[in-house]
Parts: structure tokens; sequence; C-alpha cells
């Protein structure tokens, strides 16, 4: 058991499933991509606090949920912020962005095993949050200015923090765990800014 990192990885669970629920019937692709991805980032959250809380009997599920997280419900985020900037997607779009995302996530996680897959492409969903909140910014300051501090905190937490490690006496996977607690409700509010 690691309760310090129980309970960040419960604050990232419980900041991420409300920042979904701020979604929950609404009908625009943004909306739908931002309640979707929040909410596989917010389960994968929860179950990892229950893996460091020391029971290790849903951790197939809880690996699996990371996995999905990385490559499918961080992707979602930029697609939001995509749909805001560069194109409208239709639904048909909206639904073949997932299917082809989550294909992608089995192919790279399980049938040939490539470990940089999610820290790519969550890469470049955040370079598309932080482009696009660039390109609102004159107009949509409020919104541009979470998107900007969002998919910063995001990039800082996976490539400066990361999950191995500390820094002083703080495990880096808490510091991981809250830089992204902060950073889903910074993209969240720039997603309903925009919305």
């Amino acid at each position: 058991m690691v309760l310090s990192t129980f309970l960040s990885d419960l604050v990232l669970s419980l900041v991420s499933l409300a920042m979904a629920y701020r979604f929950v019937g609404k009908s625009s692709i943004p909306s739908r991509s931002a309640l979707y991805g929040f909410a596989i980032i917010g389960i994968s959250a929860g179950l990892g606090s229950i893996h460091f809380l020391g029971i290790n009997t849903l951790d197939t599920i809880y690996r699996f949920f990371v996995g999905l997280s990385g490559c499918v419900g961080v992707p979602l985020l930029g697609l939001a912020f995509f749909h805001f900037t560069f194109r409208s997607l239709s639904e048909k779009t909206f639904f073949l962005f997932i299917a082809v995302a989550f294909l992608l996530y089995l192919t790279f996680s399980y049938l040939y095993p490539l470990g940089i897959y999610s820290t790519v492409v969550g890469g470049i969903a955040m370079f598309i949050i932080l482009i696009s909140s660039l390109v609102r910014f004159p107009r949509k300051s409020n919104a541009a200015v979470m998107g900007i501090i969002g998919s910063i905190l995001f990039i800082v937490a996976g490539l400066v923090i990361g999950t191995k490690g500390s820094t002083g006496s703080i495990l880096n996977v808490d510091i991981f765990h809250i830089l992204l607690a902060i950073a889903n409700y910074c993209i969240a509010e720039g997603i309903k800014k925009l919305s």
C-alpha cells in the first residue's frame, strides 16, 4: 500500500469524473469527446487508487484502463479542441476516430508493443490543445488561457515529472497525478467556455 499515491490517484479520479459529469447530456461533438475522455481518465485513476491501496484483484483491468486513458482518453480531449478550431467533425467521423484510436491502442499495446506510443499520441493531443488555444486567444481569452495552462501542465507532468522516482520527499507519481487533476480541470473549463 502506498497511501500518498492512493490519495493523489483518488484526487485525479474524482476531478476527472466531476469534469466528465459536466458534459453529461450535451450532444455536441466536443462535449461528448470531453465526457468520454474525462470518464476514461477518471475510471483509470479510480482503479489506480484501488491498486495503490494494496488491492490487486483488479490489476488486469487497471492496466488496460491506464493504456486506454493515454491512447484514447487523452486524444479525445485534443479532438474537442481540434473540432473548435481546425475542422468541425461529423458524428460519423467522431465515432470513426474513437474506433481507430481504440484499435491502435490494442495494436501498439498488445500485438506489437510500442511503449512510447501513448506518449506520442498524448503529446499530439496536448500540442493541438495548445495551438488551438493560442489561435483562439484574442477573442476567447478565458477559454484559451485555460487550454494553454491545461496543456502545459499535461506536458510537464508527462515529460518532466513522470511517474518514477521522487522530488525531495514527494513521489513523482503523486506530483504527476495532482498536475493532471489540475490540467483536467483547466482543459474542461476551456472546452466549456468554447462550447
